[in-house]
């Protein structure tokens, strides 16, 4: 296979910020989704770096896709219980995962071994143009140090927005696009801070205005949707189609813990952009740049079981909304959709 030497490239780039030296070893774990350009790439990358890989491929059969999208069932995959597959991530310094696995139990008994994890699951083109940078983390460690500490979080937004959550039972969801201490998961690209709330904390009116996204419909919101949210949950979803279409969705899994408030944060990557959602087919990406885009407020609904909790709900949403101004422990941190504190500007425009 001929390998795009920009690809390969923001590979090594990508590694080298991950900190892999020519003495550790990569897993490459693979699965039947996995894009031949990445796994090519990567292992020319690590050959380059002069670190030793295994690839482990392994089928996905027990992901249960709805439509062949993967990220619409948040649930266990075929890594499952694979003992010797769970064991040669553990003996592992680095594992570049180009399967997906479920954040779930298998991930924290990888993490807990000292071995980092390099999620990716975007197209070559939007690893490459997304690719992320020191930067990046610098924005995103601020924003980390911020949120960490913060015992509250209100957002509201012209559109009716008036939210607010309480702080302090779980911890926070760090994503800059590179795993480059021991022990440590990460995303790429990605670059944004999240938290996931006190349980039955979270209450007020969420309105998901138009041009906002809910991922894994990775589509825009075309008409208004209004989430009543109380003592933790989505009480009343309400509105046109688009709302009709988010209940009904929701309601087909039969759980109720899918209604759940989970992570909250806001994105920090100035190189993303929300309109890059309308240029791909859904099955061509992730919708990184959604989750990412500089100045959006993430909503999410479902597990928290990543966080330390016990939530393990297969139906999630991500839900990134623009325009929305946030406030933690009071300080001001958006404005509609613009990011305040110096620390986590970017110098770049969105």
């Amino acid at each position: 296979m001929d390998v795009n030497i920009a690809l390969i490239d923001a590979w090594r780039h990508v590694l080298t910020l991950s900190r892999l030296m020519p003495a550790e070893a990569v897993v490459i774990l693979i699965g039947d989704e996995s894009h031949p350009a990445h796994v090519a790439a990567a292992k020319l990358a690590i050959a380059q770096i002069g670190s030793r890989y295994l690839t482990l491929q392994l089928g996905e059969a027990q992901r249960q896709a709805v439509a062949g999208e993967s990220t619409a069932y948040y649930a266990p995959t075929a890594l499952t219980g694979n003992r010797a597959a769970i064991a040669a991530m553990q003996a592992a310094d680095l594992v570049v995962d180009l399967m997906g696995m479920y954040r779930g139990s298998e991930q924290e008994e990888i993490l807990a071994s000292g071995a980092r994890i390099l999620l990716v699951k975007e197209p070559p083109d939007v690893f490459i143009r997304l690719a992320p940078n020191a930067t990046d983390r610098t924005r995103v460690l601020a924003a980390n140090r911020q949120l960490a500490a913060a015992r509250s979080m209100t957002v509201r937004s012209e559109a009716g927005t008036d939210f607010t959550v309480a702080f302090g039972q779980y911890p926070t969801l760090v994503q800059y696009g590179f795993a480059d201490e021991r022990g440590r998961w990460d995303h790429c690209p990605s670059a944004f801070i999240a938290r996931w709330p006190d349980e039955g904390s979270s209450n007020g009116l969420v309105v998901l205005d138009e041009g906002d996204t809910i991922l894994p419909f990775k589509s825009y919101v075309r008409s208004p949707i209004r989430l009543e949210i109380r003592d933790g949950y989505v009480r009343a979803i309400d509105g046109g189609l688009d709302a009709r279409y988010l209940r009904d969705y929701m309601a087909s899994f039969r759980d109720p813990e899918g209604y759940a408030v989970s992570h909250l944060g806001w994105g920090l990557h100035d190189r993303a952009r929300w309109t890059m959602l309308g240029m791909y087919d859904k099955r061509q990406t992730n919708a990184m740049d959604a989750r990412s885009y500089y100045g959006n407020f993430m909503f999410s609904t479902g597990p928290n079981a990543e966080g330390g909790g016990t939530r393990h709900t297969p139906c999630h949403l991500d839900i990134p909304m623009s325009s929305c101004s946030l406030w933690v422990d009071g300080v001001a941190v958006l404005e509609r959709g613009d990011v305040l504190p110096a620390d986590q500007r970017a110098g770049a425009p969105r």
